[in-house]
């Protein structure tokens, strides 16, 4: 099928993605006649694409990406096939594309047609000669040779590799590296079944170690960052996974006991194991999967894995059913707290309240300020409940209301508490707390102490207190109350007086709208209008006045 009937039948949803990445599509190229490659930037992901033509340049053979998605035909595939049909609108550096767009071939590629090829041989050999990255391309491409592959050898054609492009120069620059990995990737891939040949084998791993170790050769002597060395490293990963799922998992598991032992050895970082062990896992048991992720974890540096590495690693050991397998061997740290959250929360699940009570007041304990060990007193509160413990519930319970005071937890404490003497107290120090708009804890003292005074039917302090959205937003559930106590001074507070303060709440959208409701709901529009004008000095409550009376239209 052309190009162009391919690009008409592809599905609406791939097309419509395709014509997101057109301007993502670079470093597009001819690698061989018919033969092209192209990388396309997909968000933060970058996927290569290979295309083949027939030798006329008509008809597709063969097309490829390396994305996740599984369709016969994907967008970033479908990107560069419409790159290749633009036609004038790009330059084709290619003797095929510009057949295939009908235009004129340039003089080289006309020469390139008619010249006589023992004289082309000729130039070639002589350019050979001079040119040392032509000469390491040329041979790697054509050359099919496996024969005494090494990790020593795999080193040495690396660092050739890197001289041929870079020379004697320190650093590689990043528009050096298409075509260093060009040179590299033509002697890598007739070496990769050698090498997998021996995996399994302690000469299988370093010649795997040798191939991980140039692209970090690369990476280190970059002049800037790039996101090809990464690219080119995760595809050979890929490459490698693929080949370790087709083997026995005996071979599979002496691998990662060799690897992890070379990277140790090394002093080297454990995050490509990882990678390596979630590829690989499909072909792998229960069993064997769990014994490499514990391999993994019972070597791996205590401060080697960050939050962003052991959280998923946590939630990847939930999802194939092996946290009660493997909790003994994941670490706990002091300050990783979602992932401490997520792996106590799992020990509850599986009765492990013990450990539990014991890793909280591990992290309690190493808290700078004990506001941070909130979530832990409340993860202790809910382990005593299940315990029968309600005593030592209370105490954290306590040490929660201390820094995050709520009418709800006050009477949770107070229900709690068994002489009317220490309800007595607790009461009085709860009506003692301090009210300031200026902290952190005014919202849930507001929540605290408006439930105290209703109560006693105080309703006069809580309109007393009644000055901005926060307060509302808590006198919320009095409002009716209010409404009998006062009513002409809680229609003030509500179109004057809270609208002074320039602090809006995140739900500030939702009080708006239930002071429209309750406004008119219980006012008329004529108590709106007849507000005293001098009081409205305020931008925003004149607005709210205007706001609710167009309510009564």
């Amino acid at each position: 099928m052309t190009i162009k009937d391919t690009l008409k039948k592809a599905p609406a949803n791939i097309s419509k993605a395709a014509s997101s990445l057109q301007n993502n599509v670079r470093e597009f190229e001819e690698i061989a006649r018919g033969q092209f490659s192209a990388f396309v930037d997909d968000g933060k992901e970058c996927f290569d694409v290979g295309i083949q033509l027939d030798e006329n340049g008509n008809n597709i053979l063969h097309f490829s990406c390396d994305c996740p998605n599984k369709n016969a035909l994907c967008a970033h595939v479908v990107a560069v096939l419409a790159f290749m049909n633009r036609g004038e609108k790009s330059a084709a550096a290619s003797t095929t594309l510009k057949k295939i767009r009908k235009k004129k071939l340039s003089p080289t590629e006309e020469l390139l047609d008619n010249v006589d090829n023992i004289q082309l041989r000729a130039w070639i050999l002589e350019e050979l000669n001079v040119n040392k990255e032509l000469n390491l391309k040329f041979f790697n491409h054509f050359s099919g040779s496996t024969t005494q592959i090494t990790a020593e050898e795999i080193n040495k054609q690396g660092a050739a590799c890197i001289q041929a492009v870079v020379g004697k120069k320190k650093y590689i620059e990043p528009v050096q590296l298409k075509a260093l990995f060009e040179v590299w990737q033509k002697y890598l891939d007739t070496q990769l079944p050698a090498i997998f040949a021996k995996i399994g084998s302690e000469d299988g791993l370093l010649m795997v170690d040798a191939v991980f170790n140039f692209y970090e050769l690369v990476d280190k002597r970059l002049s800037k960052s790039s996101s090809r060395v990464v690219t080119q490293f995760n595809k050979f990963s890929e490459k490698l996974s693929a080949y370790l799922q087709t083997c026995e998992q005996y071979k599979i598991t002496s691998f990662f006991q060799q690897f992890i032992s070379r990277l140790k050895k090394d002093g080297k970082g454990f995050s490509v194991v990882l990678s390596l062990i979630y590829k690989t896992a499909p072909a792998l048991s229960k069993e064997v999967l769990a014994d490499l992720i514990k391999l993994y974890l019972n070597n791996v540096s205590k401060n080697e894995p960050t939050e962003a590495e052991l959280l998923p690693l946590l939630q990847y050991i939930i999802k194939q059913d092996l946290f009660s397998a493997l909790y003994n061997d994941l670490p706990y740290t002091l300050f990783y707290n979602e992932y401490n959250f997520a792996f106590l929360h799992q020990l509850q699940l599986i009765g492990q309240n013990d450990k539990v009570i014991s890793l909280c007041e591990k992290s309690i304990k190493g808290n700078y300020h004990e506001v941070y060990s909130i979530p832990y007193y409340k993860i202790l509160v809910n382990v005593y409940l299940q315990l029968s413990m309600p005593d030592e519930a209370l105490i954290y319970r306590k040490k929660i209301f201390a820094f995050a005071p709520s009418y709800q937890l006050y009477q949770e404490i107070y229900n709690d508490l068994t002489t009317h003497a220490h309800k007595e107290t607790f009461r009085k120090e709860a009506l003692n707390r301090v009210l300031r708009r200026d902290t952190a804890d005014y919202a849930k003292v507001l929540d605290l102490k408006f439930g105290l005074w209703a109560e006693t039917e105080d309703w006069g302090k809580i309109l007393d207190k009644l000055v901005d959205y926060t307060s509302l937003d808590k006198a919320t559930p009095h409002i009716k109350y209010l409404y009998l106590f006062d009513d002409a001074l809680l229609l003030k507070k509500l179109l004057i007086d809270i609208h002074s303060s320039f602090s809006y709440p995140a739900n500030y959208e939702n009080i708006i709208e239930f002071l429209k409701v309750f406004i008119t709901k219980y006012y008329t529009k004529e108590q709106v209008s007849k507000m005293d004008n001098r009081n409205f000095t305020g931008y925003t409550a004149r607005n709210i006045i205007n706001l609710v009376l167009n309510e009564y239209d």
